[in-house]
């Protein structure tokens, strides 16, 4: 129902603005992406279109509750749709930032646009330690947005750089902040836009780049990182952190098949020290 109104109003000269609560309750809608809204104007020759942004709470690491209702760590539905544009931010500025990009995309090119939000990092505010602040920002001017398939870079370390998105850009920073502790550093590159894959923005951001550890919060068969590994076969010194192939526990193990800012550290610490280019 939230999606069929959607794409009526789409059709009639409104730019929607619908949310499903959760990833995993995407799953009994998605027919009406695949189906109906992101195929009308490729069967339709261009004739007609359905511009919307959806929003979807979703993703991992929500502490507390949930198990795979709640949490839902699979973008490979979406992904695999010819022509929606996945957006995924990893705080809370660039959220603004990337939204406002989305409504244009959907406005100005017609364009069918799923907003991934990390229901985890709705109240985010540290990243070290408790009130830190580290992960708080202003919220930009009106004017400002970030341009579809620009990827963020953070640090210019040609020793190892880590691509990530989502939550795993906050769990990327802390595993730097552990690698330091050891005398190394890395660049992290937040993905953003997870499809269609930013390929030649990313490419550009790993010039120099000696090794590439590719840290994936969704689960290792049939997401992102995939897609990433492939892009990236010839790289001489490459690795992959990746959750497992299971549903979400609830409860204390609610992370427990998900990726670490440890895990992420171990990782990165074995490239720069076992050989690697």
């Amino acid at each position: 129902s939230i999606l069929g109104l959607a794409i009526g109003l789409g059709q009639n000269g409104f730019l929607p603005i619908p949310e499903i609560q959760f990833l995993a309750y995407l799953h009994n809608a998605e027919d009406q992406i695949r189906g109906e809204a992101a195929t009308l104007p490729f069967f339709s020759n261009g004739q007609f279109s359905n511009p919307m942004v959806l929003r979807i709470a979703g993703l991992g690491y929500q502490k507390g509750f949930g198990g795979h209702f709640h949490n839902d760590n699979s973008l490979a539905v979406l992904r695999d749709i010819p022509g929606l544009i996945v957006a995924c931010p990893s705080r809370g500025d660039e959220a603004v930032l990337m939204l406002r990009e989305c409504a244009r995309l959907a406005a100005e090119e017609q364009r069918v646009v799923v907003f991934v939000e990390p229901i985890a990092l709705y109240p985010a505010r540290d990243l070290h330690k408790p009130s830190d602040g580290l992960w708080m920002a202003h919220y930009p001017a009106p004017d400002q947005r970030l341009s579809y398939g620009q990827v963020g870079v953070d640090g210019d370390s040609t020793d190892l750089a880590i691509v990530t998105y989502g939550n795993g850009v906050m769990l990327s920073h802390q595993a730097r902040s552990l690698l330091q502790a050891s005398g190394h550093t890395c660049k992290i590159i937040d993905l953003r836009w997870l499809a269609p894959l930013p390929e030649a923005a990313l490419l550009d951001a790993l010039k120099g780049a000696r090794r590439v550890l590719v840290v994936d919060e969704c689960r290792r068969s049939g997401n992102l990182s995939e897609a990433v590994m492939t892009l990236l076969a010839g790289h001489p010194a490459l690795a992959r952190v990746a959750a497992e192939d299971s549903f979400i526990a609830t409860g204390p193990a609610y992370a427990a098949t998900l990726p670490s800012a440890a895990q992420i550290a171990a990782a990165s610490l074995k490239m720069l020290t076992e050989g690697n280019p």
